[in-house]
């Protein structure tokens, strides 16, 4: 090693002189360590003297000066060589280099220090493309990727009855019960279903979410609560105190963490409950990062309304999710087989009910949130980690053109600098410790305007059933912006830095004396970064233009209702401590007082509107052979009162509509709309019957079709759906949907008084005009569009910012070949044209680059657009049209101040 070192020495090729070249010779003395590390500075310092002495004294004072340092050096050489070691050797290296790089680093800070337009704007870009990352890493890794906190998770198993068209779904609680008397193979079994409920706290009611769990839910988990106890086993059974669990997160955010909660009781849709437990800090529920306010347990049912209780002994009801521990040595497969096992006895004992349906068992990495869910939110993660990662790519090739212009600027400074001795290594490190102290700069700005979004994210009314996102920020995130900072230094840094260590020293001074341009490779190199950032920009354009008419073609769609004149309002006769018995006459009294209001034309109930998703019921409808072959089909459905039709605009195409005649006494019956007269009955549907799954004989005779309505969404198709005469069921939550001649607005305040002159006590969850519902079924396509536009538009920005820049600096280092076209009569205009279409060239470049790589990109987003396809000309044109105008702009700028310049000034250097 020693000797290789000495040899890299020797072979610099440095021009010094006969007295330095004889020097270096003399300095072979010295160990080859010594050599490499003081080398230079001690022949640098020996030229000097022998300037001085040969300025003196001439020859006879150089030559006392060779005498002098032949013997100093003969006697220091043979002292260093027989005093050092290896371990002092390394020692002595390491803290020279640890010096030198601590140098370097002091330079650095002080080169950006002293250009703090171009540091601020680094920094800036920096910081929204490492910020934007951080984020969405934060939100993909609470949702998809950090592990529970559970004990021994990877004996847990998630179990799942099959749906009526064979996919994994929910289970039915007497389902549960019979999984958890499998005690030879789970050690135990617990259910979950989730809910909402209303919180009525002392500054006003509160949606929460709820999940009712089973006492062995904790256990199977291996979780403890933070504080108090978890459910026993007499909490498994309705008519035991009703008690809740609250979540760490709720007790610290909405009771202010106060220990004294325990103990004490809630009121949870009007019911009392106590609260025996707060639960574990680094849990949140079964849904993850979606936030479980309380587990309540099942005695605790009653709150929820008598379908919730009765749903405790519906094999028809599929409402609870079901996780079990496996018992000790019990295999995956074991439980799978035991699964299958029970699957086929259920058959044998409730066919109608069980026949072909399945249950699955996944191990505990397999499932996230439901397999139904799953792949969509991998997909949704992936893509907006592809997005984010293409903004970052964006601005390191915004920074990497922008640092090989300083470094092409700098270019007789390093020239300087290799001149004085300084290897090519040393100024490749300098300019790269540049950049990675604007990457750590950048990072740790971005790490803060990442945890300020995530806390406005989790803010957001997001389009989700549960009252918000828990995703604050830990160590990962801050490890992975570490990460992302090193590797963004280093990929905008390191090719700039490479590039300006290879200049060459008296070329770059020539160069510079003479004004020259750069050369043919580097304008290449940054033109390639340019058409990069334009490639890149026409992807995320080209994304945003497509989510941008499909929000546009959605909401153009016809929902199947007239919502211009209706306003909508929620309540909840159970939460406003009306019974079961006295329901009727208190729904009959709130429509006869919404239908006295002056200004509304009629008035009804429904417990479910247009685009709205909800419940399903499973139906055997006589005559039907559905293709699943259970027997039975799933249908969304609504109880509605009469006049709803009438009220909402939605014809009647066949028979007759509910009326007040339609009692629980009387025959019960149903309506159908078009989709389900077609799909069951060919179209001629009156007179056809249908009943629920596991109801014999309870059969309902159709005596009405009416046209579809947009049963979950705006984009979906025809949807078979069914109604029920609200008159024959009980309905303690529902919404009254009122019409008027007038502004719906103005309802709204009347609406309110003839619910309390009713019952003061009933809540109001819910007032507003019809049209603001069918907006917010558009929340997610806006929120896509809005998320996709602002990327789109950020990438612009750079890309437009990296034309400027490079145009800019071409400009400034062609300004006497532009002086002296002006002078020899060239027009300004044929100038900025010349200088433009050059620019253009290599926009044009990205765009067709950009153009062919969103044609396949954009397939992997077919499903989530609505009315246009992928391949859309209309959107790829306007967006290559958008880029190439952009950047023309940015390229006028600088290409119209040259042209403005005064020819002769320019000729004169000014």
């Amino acid at each position: 090693m020693a000797s290789g070192s000495g040899r890299g020495y020797a072979g610099g090729g440095r021009e010094g002189g006969l007295h330095a070249g004889c020097f270096r010779v003399l300095l072979y003395l010295y160990p080859a360590h010594f050599r490499e590390v003081y080398g230079e500075e001690m022949t640098r310092f020996f030229e000097a003297r022998v300037a001085r002495a040969r300025a003196g004294g001439g020859g006879y004072a150089v030559l006392r000066l060779w005498t002098r340092t032949a013997a100093d050096v003969m006697k220091t050489a043979t002292a260093e060589r027989r005093a050092g070691s290896h371990r002092m050797e390394d020692k002595r290296k390491g803290r020279t280099i640890m010096s030198s790089l601590l140098h370097d680093l002091r330079h650095a800070a002080r080169r950006l220090r002293r250009t703090p337009v171009f540091t601020l704007s680094a920094l800036a870009i920096l910081a929204v493309g490492i910020g934007l990352n951080a984020a969405v890493f934060n939100i993909v890794d609470t949702t998809l990727l950090r592990p529970p906190p559970f004990t021994d998770r990877e004996r847990i198993v998630h179990i799942y009855q099959d749906s009526d068209d064979g996919d994994p779904s929910s289970t039915s609680y007497p389902a549960y019960r019979d999984m958890a008397a499998t005690t030879e193979v789970f050690a135990g079994v617990a259910a979950t279903s989730s809910a909402n409920a209303t919180w009525e706290m002392e500054e006003g009611p509160r949606p929460v979410a709820i999940e009712y769990t089973t006492a062995s839910y904790f256990p199977v988990l291996g979780l403890t609560p933070n504080r108090g106890r978890w459910f026993g086993p007499e909490h498994d059974q309705v008519g035991s105190e009703m008690v809740a669990v609250v979540s760490h997160r709720t007790w610290r955010t909405q009771m202010g963490a106060d220990p004294g909660v325990v103990g004490r009781s809630v009121r949870l849709n009007n019911q009392s409950v106590s609260v025996i437990g707060i639960g574990p800090a680094s849990f949140n529920g079964e849904a993850g990062a979606l936030i479980t306010d309380f587990w309540v347990s099942i005695s605790s049912t009653p709150m929820g309304g008598s379908f919730r209780v009765s749903n405790l002994e519906r094999r028809e009801d599929h409402w609870y999710q079901v996780k079990a521990r496996l018992a000790p040595g019990v295999t995956l497969e074991r439980a799978r087989s035991a699964m299958d096992g029970l699957a086929r006895r259920l058959a044998d004992l409730f066919p109608e009910l069980n026949e072909g349906r399945d249950i699955t068992v996944f191990a505990h990495d397999e499932v996230r949130l439901h397999p139904s869910v799953d792949a969509g939110l991998v997909s949704a993660g992936m893509g907006v980690s592809i997005v984010a990662s293409l903004v970052l790519l964006l601005a390191c090739a915004n920074l990497a053109n922008l640092l090989l212009v300083r470094g092409i600027t700098r270019g007789p400074e390093m020239a300087v600098r290799q001149a004085l001795g300084a290897g090519r290594g040393r100024v490749a490190r300098l300019l790269l410790l540049e950049a990675l102290v604007l990457s750590a700069l950048g990072a740790i700005a971005g790490l803060a305007l990442a945890a300020w979004s995530v806390r406005l994210i989790a803010s957001l009314p997001l389009p989700t059933p549960f009252a918000g996102l828990d995703v604050g920020f830990n160590y990962r995130v801050v490890v992975f912006g570490v990460l992302v900072a090193v590797a963004t230094g280093l990929l905008f840094g390191l090719l700039p830095a490479l590039r300006s260590a290879r200049t060459d020293v008296v070329a770059a001074l020539r160069d510079e004396a003479r004004g020259r341009s750069a050369g043919r490779a580097v304008s290449l190199l940054r033109g390639g970064l340019v058409a990069v950032q334009v490639a890149v920009s026409v992807v995320l354009v080209v994304g945003a233009g497509l989510f941008a008419r499909s929000l546009a073609n959605a909401e153009r769609v016809n929902p199947g209702v007239d919502p211009a004149r209706i306003v909508i309002m929620g309540t909840n006769l159970q939460q406003g401590g009306v019974s079961a018995e006295a329901a009727p006459v208190v729904i009959d009294e709130i429509l006869a007082r919404v239908e006295a209001i002056p200004g509304v034309e009629s008035a009804a109930l429904t417990t479910r509107l247009p685009v709205q998703s909800a419940g399903t019921t499973t139906q055997i409808v006589d005559g039907y052979d559905p293709p699943s072959g259970t027997g039975s089909v799933e249908l969304p459905f609504a109880y509605v009162s009469p006049r709803y039709f009438e009220t909402m605009g939605i014809a009647v195409l066949e028979g007759r509509t509910f009326s007040a005649e339609d009692r629980p006494q009387t025959a019960r019956v149903i309506v159908v709309n078009e989709a389900a007269a077609r799909a069951f009955w060919g179209g001629d549907a009156v007179g056809g019957r249908i009943r629920a799954q596991g109801a014999e004989g309870a059969w309902r005779e159709v005596i009405g079709v009416v046209a579809d309505v947009k049963v979950n969404d705006l984009q979906e198709g025809p949807t078979p759906m069914i109604y029920y005469a609200a008159g024959q069921a009980g309905i303690l939550s529902f919404t009254i949907v009122a019409r008027t001649p007038g502004d719906p607005v103005a309802l709204v305040g009347p609406l309110r008084s003839a619910l309390r002159d009713v019952r003061a006590s009933l809540p109001v969850t819910r007032l507003i005009p019809l049209e603001a519902h069918l907006g917010d079924a558009l929340r997610t396509p806006r929120m896509i569009a809005a998320f996709m536009g602002g990327f789109s538009l950020l990438a612009m920005l750079l890309a437009c910012l990296g034309v400027y820049a490079v145009v800019s600096f071409t400009v400034e280092r062609r300004t006497q070949e532009l002086g002296i076209r002006m002078a020899l009569g060239a027009a300004t205009s044929r100038v900025i044209t010349m200088v433009v279409g050059e620019s253009l060239i290599v926009v044009a470049t990205g765009v067709v680059a950009g153009l062919l790589i969103a044609s396949l990109a954009m397939r992997g987003i077919a499903g989530l657009l609505f009315g246009v396809g992928t391949a859309d000309g209309i959107t790829f044109a306007g967006a290559a049209v958008l880029l190439l105008g952009a950047a023309g702009a940015a390229a006028f700028l600088p290409a119209r101040r040259a042209a403005a310049a005064d020819p002769v000034d320019v000729l004169r250097g000014q």
